[in-house]
């Protein structure tokens, strides 16, 4: 396991690292303030990178 990153600001703070699982390499973002955590394997953080700043607004704004 690696070390994570953290990525912060004064909204919010994220730890991302590297996994490995039965099902391969995941990347792990953890919001320890909210105590959540999601794995996304690389197809979905492909998707995500064909999403425009207008997507997560409105996930924010909901």
């Amino acid at each position: 396991m690696t070390e994570p990153i953290v990525i912060a600001n004064e909204f919010a703070e994220v730890l991302v690292e590297k996994v490995e699982t039965r099902n391969g390499t995941r990347l792990r973002i953890r919001a320890p303030r909210a105590d959540r955590e999601i794995l996304l394997c690389p197809l979905e953080l492909e998707a995500l990178t064909r999403q425009d700043h207008d997507l997560f607004s409105l996930l924010l704004a909901g």
